[in-house]
């Protein structure tokens, strides 16, 4: 079966990581990419950082089905009903969709 890795890359806000809004946010974007059909094939938290730049606090790789299910799974409504809780929580998030 192919698949397609998302890279998500992030930045916690200061106390956000132990918090209920991360809570949430964890079991419903999870829930989310598994009705897309993705899964998360590794997690990776960052210690430091060899070159310039900001450093995120970590690193998700998922896999989906497609690039087109991907898509759908962070462009869907129930997605973007939890933008909200992503922007309590992250100072700084990329969900990366490469070539």
């Amino acid at each position: 079966m192919e698949k397609y890795t998302v890279v998500i890359e992030g930045t916690f806000n200061d106390n956000k990581m132990q918090s209920e809004e991360f809570a949430q946010y964890s079991k419903r974007s999870s829930e989310i990419i598994k009705s897309h059909g993705g899964s998360v094939n590794n997690k990776f938290m960052i210690d430091e950082n060899l070159v310039e730049g900001d450093t995120p606090h970590f690193i998700i790789l998922l896999d989906f089905p497609s690039k087109d299910a991907a898509k759908k799974a962070f462009m869907s409504e129930e997605y973007l009903s939890i933008i909200y809780l992503r922007d309590i929580i992250f100072k700084d998030v990329k969900i990366l969709l490469p070539k």
